[in-house]
């Protein structure tokens, strides 16, 4: 309710879908189902709808939900939602509320991070339960050694508890990968890597670090 953020669509998101999904028409891509995971206030969702894409997702915050409606009614001008809360749904990503094998993508930009390890173990099977056969999994992923981490506030694997200092202080449980084990939890979820890159950025004077995965993976065996 009190804080902004996710104003534009992340850079490697855009990227991927520029990748994978521009070389169809606007036509086409109306027949791409993407739901994202913690939409937020839309920046994402804005930017799939204004490609033409059928847009569906989730948050576990109803006040995210209203600030995403308000911003496309009125900020945006896109008015075009029918059906609005049947397309966009408070949930718990660990039990998503839509169909089985219902959407050719799902997206997590810095979402499923705010789950304990274990509880991403429930969060990659429901991934690959409302993923269509062949369907594309896009994450990007903040890892382990980032600034925030640290080894003596952890509750689970490399899973911190109210993150002390940096971005993501005071969010709450942050699960900061091993990119190992990352993978490894997606392909036990029955997914095959499609693509994987690390970036890396630094924060004051190159003297903090935050590292992310950025993740393209497809899913291979229901779950």
């Amino acid at each position: 309710q009190e804080r902004e953020w996710g104003k534009y669509p992340n850079e490697e998101f855009v990227r991927f879908i520029g990748r994978y999904f521009f070389n169809l028409g606007k036509d086409e891509r109306k027949k791409i189902k993407i739901c994202e995971l913690g939409v937020g206030q839309g920046a994402n969702v804005w930017f799939l709808l204004r490609e033409n894409f059928d847009v569906y997702g989730i948050d576990i915050s109803s006040k995210a939900l209203k600030k995403l409606k308000c911003r496309l009614e009125m900020d945006y001008n896109i008015t075009c939602l029918d059906n609005f809360e049947n397309r966009f749904k408070v949930g718990d990503i660990r039990d998503i509320p839509f169909s089985d094998t219902m959407f050719d993508v799902v997206a997590d930009v810095a979402t499923t991070w705010y789950v304990s390890y274990n509880d991403h173990k429930k969060v990659y099977r429901e991934i690959n339960r409302i993923l269509k056969p062949g369907g594309l999994f896009f994450t990007f992923y903040i890892l382990k050694g980032s600034w925030g981490y640290d080894e003596n506030n952890l509750i689970d694997k490399d899973t911190v508890l109210n993150v002390k200092e940096g971005p993501l202080a005071n969010q709450g449980v942050i699960y900061f990968a091993d990119y190992k084990d990352l993978i490894n939890l997606l392909v036990s979820a029955g997914f095959s890597i499609m693509e994987k890159e690390i970036l890396i950025r630094s924060y004051e004077n190159m003297t903090k670090f935050l590292k992310f995965a950025v993740v393209v993976a497809k899913k291979i065996n229901g779950i």
